[in-house]
């Protein structure tokens, strides 16, 4: 997964999981047939913001599949993701390679453990409004606003909601094919995300054993390189450079 992929699926989690609070009035069931398709899936953005209103930290193990025609059979990775409110992200991942990648605001930092480098992305003002187009850093209501969506309720009321969103413009397009998120029917917080990038590659993160509003180690979102990591430095507005 190229870098821009890479910074915008760990955004477009951070941002599922943190969005305002909403009207304090009861949400309508989704699953309400009574009620308009659209109204029905209103009522479910509206209920998936009021849950996530509430929450201040979660964590949760991670599997990450790679698909792409350049690779023989999908790559498998596995880690940790902890989130605490509003932009502090944390993906540890475990195997096959040990990778730390931390989300601070606006900064990104990622090391490399097995080969001792790492990459400090900041992502400038142009690249925030990329970001925005796609998802990233968006709620869920500005997702419906530049990707057409159909929405799935599963006769299972155990089984996840899942929306496919397919862009509305071109520019979306460019970057990304499609995307499909899967929301929890009791927890209401995504626990699957797949996107297809132009060329077919395909990356499906899928999350299990989740643990909302849980204690979380204080240095959980702290990130000490040695000095003996290589560094390199990354603004999506102005290049790159190397410490």
């Amino acid at each position: 997964m190229s870098q821009f992929r890479q910074i915008l699926v760990a955004w477009t989690v951070s941002a599922l999981l943190f969005q305002a609070a909403i009207f304090a009035a009861s949400v309508p069931d989704p699953r309400d047939q009574d009620l308009s398709p659209s109204d029905r899936l209103q009522a479910l953005a509206d209920r998936v913001r009021l849950e996530q209103s509430k929450l201040a930290t979660l964590e949760a193990e991670f599997t990450q599949y790679k698909e792409s025609l350049m690779l023989v059979e999908p790559v498998v990775s596995r880690g940790v993701f902890s989130y605490a409110a509003p932009d502090r992200v944390r993906w540890e991942y475990t195997s096959p390679n040990p990778i730390s990648m931390l989300i601070s605001g606006e900064e990104m930092t990622t090391w490399y453990r097995d080969i001792n480098q790492a990459e400090k992305v900041k992502v400038g003002r142009h690249s925030q409004r990329v970001l925005q187009l796609l998802g990233a850093g968006s709620s869920i209501d500005q997702l419906l606003e530049y990707f057409s969506v159909s929405l799935a309720f599963p006769k299972d009321q155990t089984r996840p909601y899942r929306l496919e969103l397919t862009p509305l413009f071109k520019r979306v397009a460019r970057r990304l094919q499609g995307m499909t998120l899967w929301i929890d029917p009791q927890l209401y917080l995504p626990i699957r995300l797949r996107y297809i990038e132009p060329d077919g590659d395909v990356t499906d993160y899928r999350f299990t054993n989740l643990r909302p509003n849980g204690e979380l180690p204080k240095d959980r979102f702290e990130l000490e390189l040695p000095t003996t990591v290589e560094v390199k430095f990354v603004d999506f507005d102005r290049g790159v450079g190397l410490r």
